[in-house]
């Protein structure tokens, strides 16, 4: 028997290498999220403010760096940068274990923050530079699957470690050293672009790159992220107002939407083909708006766990589908910048969803009626979509095999 080739095994490899790095970028917020009352008590009482840093810092500093990083990607080269982030990644998380002053801290998870950004933006680069635009397809949802589950297993998984010390959570974060070396053996740089040409190999006039579109894409990147943050940072206190729940039930709830998101995530690959991008996002804004709707009217805690799975099933189409669309019309050149800004917008959705959510609150009076107005706006987005779907974007796909035969 002939030995097996090590071409054969080798995109196996890098695709375990970039999933279990996607995860990563999960795992950054995630994982100390339980920690942080014991932090409180550890830091005193009236460090709060800078204990709810210490968990949203990271967030910021993606949003900040990531187009820097997606800069450095194209004038530098992607892996090495990648593997400087990894390493940096793991000595900035694995500190806080160590670190007994918050403000220290603070700064430790700031530059967690940094590595994170370019882990993000790199490793999305690299799946447009690996794989040719079917495999990406199926691979980019296989990518927002597993960050979808990895919310669910780092929240409980830090839970876990948070009830033996708060420090405990901090070591998971030895994961990005431990896949320092596998990435260093696996992943190679991808051939220099030699024009900036997209995929499709569209001509490079009259607009050589896509401004419109992209900006497009990160306003429904961000649009989509804020209101996928309503479900953690919203539904504990509208299901505390509305029934006597269990801390158990509220984390069987807060679960379902990154489940749901998940299942859909992982099947995109295979929706993509008979489906255009913009038809796709009509699908996902309509499921939200019907599943917030359910959210906002709902008076029982079974119909809030139905009006929550549809939603999900909604925001797991939104993530690969813009990924996708993105490696579709970007040219090759200017990739790592695209996914640096692509990662900053989603991120500032993340910062800025409870910041926006508090004065709609106020203003509306209650948190039903914010989850009503937001199944509003996903309405008109899927009407605004569906009406761009057949006029400006009506050519960004190639033939699916529907159309084809």
């Amino acid at each position: 028997m002939r030995p097996r080739s090590p071409a054969i095994s080798r995109p196996i490899h890098i695709k375990a290498v970039l999933l279990l790095a996607s995860t990563m970028t999960v795992l950054a917020g995630a994982i100390i999220a339980p920690s942080l009352p014991g932090m409180n008590r550890h830091f005193g009482g009236d460090a709060e403010v800078a204990v709810q840093l210490v968990l949203t810092i990271p967030a910021l500093m993606i949003t900040l760096f990531s187009p820097a990083m997606g800069y450095l990607a194209d004038r530098f080269g992607r892996r090495n940068l990648l593997l400087v982030a990894l390493l940096v990644y793991g000595v900035a998380g694995l500190s806080g274990f160590l670190i007994d002053r918050v403000d220290v801290l603070i700064l430790s998870r700031a530059i967690l923050g940094i590595a994170v950004a370019g882990i993000i933006s790199i490793s999305t680069t690299l799946i447009g530079d690996y794989f040719n635009a079917t495999e990406r397809a199926r691979f980019l949802g296989l990518q927002g699957s597993f960050m979808a589950l990895g919310g669910v297993v780092f929240l409980n998984l830090g839970g876990a470690l948070a009830d033996w010390s708060w420090r405990g959570p901090f070591l998971v974060y030895i994961a990005g050293l431990l896949l320092l070396p596998y990435a260093r053996a696996v992943l190679y740089e991808p051939s220099a672009p030699t024009d900036t040409g997209n995929e499709s190999g569209a001509p490079l006039s009259p607009e050589p790159f896509p401004w419109g579109r992209v900006i497009l894409a990160y306003s429904l990147g961000l649009i989509s992220m804020a209101m996928f943050y309503m479900v953690p940072a919203q539904l504990p206190f509208l299901l505390t107002e509305r029934h006597e729940v269990s801390g158990t039930a509220i984390g069987l709830a807060l679960s379902t939407t990154p489940m749901a998101a998940a299942v859909v995530s992982f099947t995109y690959g295979r929706l993509k083909p008979w489906l255009s991008v913009s038809t796709l996002y009509v699908i996902g804004f309509v499921l939200v708006a019907i599943g917030f709707s359910i959210v906002g009217y709902a008076h029982s805690y079974a119909l809030t766990l139905v009006g929550v799975s549809l939603a999900g099933l909604g925001f797991g189409i939104f993530l690969p589908n813009t990924n996708v669309w993105l490696m579709r019309i970007t040219p090759t050149a200017y990739r790592g910048r695209v996914f640096g800004g692509s990662s900053s917008a989603i991120f500032l959705g993340q910062f800025l969803s409870p910041l926006v959510v508090a004065p709609v609150a106020v203003l509306l009076g209650s948190l039903r009626d914010v989850y009503l107005a937001a199944a509003v706006l996903c309405l008109s987005l899927a009407v605004v979509m569906a009406m761009l779907g057949v006029t400006w974007l009506r050519h960004d796909d190639p033939l699916t095999p529907a159309r084809g035969q």
